[in-house]
């Protein structure tokens, strides 16, 4: 079974800030996409654990998080349940795997985003 993540983005930022390195909106949006690309192998395995019992699971999960300034951690990584239809154990995986991350090198504006994933199985 042929397994597919397909990942789009929305991205505001505000902007608390403007001395040393700052990205423009385009800027955020690519490193940020860039960022979250680097977990691609472990989304794919968290789908694949989800499959093994739910061969016909699929959806999107739909996350909101901040970029933090100055240090590039993400926090507040939080599920949009509204725009969210993938199983409880796929959005619990999505938002550990997300744990951690940095932009680097960090940005003097915080970064607000919405991202979402959509998931599904192919033959």
């Amino acid at each position: 079974m042929k397994t597919q993540i397909v990942s789009y983005s929305f991205l505001a930022l505000l902007a608390l800030g403007c001395q040393f390195y700052a990205r423009s909106p385009e800027e955020y949006s690519a490193e940020t996409s860039k960022l979250l690309g680097t977990k691609s192998e472990e989304l794919k395995s968290c789908y694949d654990e989800v499959l093994e019992k739910d061969g016909e699971a699929k959806g999107t999960v739909a996350v909101n998080f901040t970029v933090e300034a100055k240090s590039g951690s993400l926090k507040d990584i939080v599920i949009d349940k509204e725009k969210t239809t993938a199983p409880e154990a796929l959005q619990t995986c999505l938002t550990n795997v997300m744990q951690g991350l940095k932009l680097s090198p960090p940005d003097q504006r915080e970064g607000k985003a919405s991202w979402s994933y959509d998931f599904s199985a192919g033959s």
